[in-house]
């Protein structure tokens, strides 16, 4: 890549996230490198891209013009890369993929057919419980829990994902088990939360606030919560079902009604979607874990 192209590419990054520090540390540059390159990009366009102060460093008007011009040449470029260069018969590259504690689970026990098939392609794995910014944390795709009601993003439905309340058998036998939703506010609900906000379990239609002596905002925590016997629980179907075949947890109100999760893969709308993020993403529409949307 030539300097100035690299130097497009960094200012690109410093817009999406502006610090000197975080994207040399990125790049793998040094702090000097990182802001001549952009000095370059000022250079050759003629303009202040950005203030800097010692500990800010804000976009301009200018910079704010240029970078659609700027993510758009590097799409193009990208682009051609991957239709002339060996991308076009092998997909090839590192794919950034945001996803939750669940889901990501299930599916990297699922990622050795994948990378048999297509043994250049790298997976990079970001997993929270929590949406990441796509664009500072360059995600080529992510999953998120629908609707989707952003211009900023194309989504791509997966498929709805069950839920279950579930406790352990020894809470169930000191506490006895709920016969009903409204049962459900003497219990020790193990909240999937965060701070004061109340959790609220959407029932046969009704919505209930619970809660407990405790709650996460992980929900790798709430299943082994769950599992210590602390409380009942609202979990994916996906991550419980191997410990209620075990009787690790049992099934707590098996014929009430909870709505499922639509699921969907969304990837930013100003990037076109390169060849190795759709051949992840049609491994995702193929292996979800329930039923289709």
């Amino acid at each position: 890549m030539s300097d100035l192209l690299l130097s497009i590419r960094t200012f690109v990054r410093l817009c999406e996230r502006p610090s000197f520090s975080r994207v040399a540390q990125e790049m793998h540059a040094s702090h000097t490198t990182i802001a001549r390159r952009l000095d370059q990009v000022e250079s050759h366009f003629g303009a202040i891209l950005f203030h800097r102060t010692t500990r800010r460093l804000i976009p301009t008007p200018d910079a704010d013009r240029l970078l659609p011009h700027a993510r758009a040449m590097l799409d193009a470029l990208e682009g051609a890369e991957e239709d002339f260069g060996p991308a076009r018969d092998q997909p090839r590259g590192t794919v950034r993929i945001g996803v939750t504690t669940a889901l990501g689970l299930y599916y990297v026990e699922r990622l050795g057919e994948l990378m048999q098939r297509h043994p250049a392609l790298r997976i990079d794995l970001a997993m929270t419980d929590w949406q990441r910014d796509m664009v500072e944390d360059r995600l080529d795709l992510a999953l998120r829990v629908g609707p989707i009601a952003s211009d900023l993003l194309v989504a791509h439905p997966l498929g709805s994902l069950p839920r279950l309340l579930v406790a352990h058998p020894a809470y169930l036998a000191r506490h006895g088990a709920p016969r009903s939703a409204e049962d459900l506010a003497a219990h020790q609900c193990i909240a999937y939360a965060y701070g004061d906000t109340p959790a609220r379990w959407t029932i046969d239609g009704h919505e209930r606030i619970v809660g407990g002596a405790f709650r996460s905002d992980g929900s790798e925590a709430v299943h082994r919560a769950t599992l210590s016997g602390l409380g009942i629980a609202l979990l994916p179907a996906i991550r419980v079902a191997g410990d209620i075949a075990a009787g690790r947890l049992t099934a707590v109100l098996p014929a009430s009604h909870i709505a499922p999760l639509d699921i969907f893969a969304v990837h930013p709308a100003h990037k076109r979607l390169p060849p190795r993020a759709r051949v992840l993403l049609d491994f995702l529409k193929a292996h979800f874990p329930g039923p289709a949307t």
